[in-house]
């Protein structure tokens, strides 16, 4: 019996650290060179340029109200910094990915500050709590009284 106990325990131990080092290849680190808008970045690691769109959020386009400020705010934070990508899903050169810089998680920050929407039926509780939040102080985008959600934006002018 003691025997048995060792051995579910050995294999209990490698099993966590086979699966630290299946998640370790989701982690990737690169240096952000540049800011498309608020929520997709151009990253550079091992010499390639990957696109990331960060996961959880939506941030206003471009031509939207706020579009613009958000761009900025999140170039100010992440541009010429290392960041750490968690990726979820990946196609070519195209990341969806919860990024952190300087132990920052971005999607939580951009939501929290009502710089972006957490979209309908999103899969995150913490980042639906967020943005709740900041919709009833209200900052950011919620002091517009009826601010656009990016997704209508996009469907009224496609």
């Amino acid at each position: 019996m003691k025997i048995s106990r060792i051995i579910v325990g050995t294999l209990i131990v490698v099993g966590i650290a086979a699966g630290g080092a299946l998640a370790g290849q989701n982690v990737i680190t690169g240096k952000c060179v540049k800011v498309l808008d608020g929520d997709t970045l151009i990253i550079e690691c091992e010499k390639n340029r990957r696109t990331v769109n960060i996961e959880g959020i939506d941030a206003p386009e471009l031509e939207q109200p706020w579009g613009k400020e958000v761009r900025s705010f999140v170039r100010d934070m992440v541009r010429g910094e290392d960041v750490t990508v968690e990726v979820l899903e990946s196609s070519g050169d195209i990341i969806r990915a919860r990024v952190t810089v300087n132990g920052i998680d971005l999607s939580e920050m951009l939501v929290s500050r009502g710089l972006a929407w957490v979209p309908e039926g999103g899969s995150d509780p913490d980042l639906a709590g967020l943005g709740a939040k900041a919709r009833e102080l209200p900052c950011g985008l919620w002091m517009d009284s009826e601010p656009e959600p990016p997704w209508e934006f996009r469907a009224a002018r496609s």
